[in-house]
């Protein structure tokens, strides 16, 4: 006994002398160009760029108003805390559903420190005061770090700083492209 998937009659741009199925009469997508290979100083100002939405308030200027937002690292520190929980006193909260852990957004976090204590260690540069954020004031020791550092490890760090940023702005809801235009 035969299946009806067995007997369907083959698509028909796999019958003999029939062209394959087109695009609509459209040219398939090209790849994009590749950007221009970075200099040094255009990627040291990349590196300060993604480093300062990272650890500093992001100022958005809305109809004649000014908004603050905190900095990339704390919206996304605030995203990955569940929140909602109602308190019925000092002591005790309110039954009531709590919204899941986001765990991309926790691995993100986690990966963006990882990486932070790694280029810590690699570059051996010094401690910050402990009443400091630490990963916030080692990333800007990284920024301040880079132009004395070797090209290829400037490349190296330039890369792994923007995919931190591009983590924490989507991780926390803003479109690169929307944070691009606020440098």
């Amino acid at each position: 006994m035969s299946s009806a998937w067995q007997r369907r009659p083959p698509p028909r741009h796999l019958i003999a002398g029939d062209s394959p199925p087109t695009t609509g009469g459209r040219l398939p997508p090209q790849p994009a160009p590749e950007a221009p290979p970075l200099t040094t100083a255009t990627r040291h100002s990349a590196i300060t760029a993604d480093v300062d939405q990272l650890t500093r308030p992001i100022h958005v200027a809305v109809q004649g108003r000014v908004i603050t937002h905190p900095c990339l690292l704390d919206q996304l520190r605030e995203a990955c805390t569940p929140t909602g929980g109602r308190t019925l006193g000092t002591t005790r909260s309110a039954p009531g559903s709590r919204p899941p852990l986001r765990l991309d957004l926790v691995s993100s976090l986690t990966e963006i420190y990882g990486g932070i204590a790694t280029w810590h260690s690699r570059l051996s540069l010094p401690h910050p005061p402990c009443h400091q954020d630490w990963h916030k004031a080692v990333l800007r020791l990284l920024a301040e770090a880079a132009p004395t550092a070797a090209p290829a490890i400037v490349d190296y760090l330039g890369d792994e700083v923007h995919h931190w940023w591009r983590m924490a702005a989507t991780g926390s809801g803003w479109r690169p492209d929307q944070l691009y235009k606020l440098r």
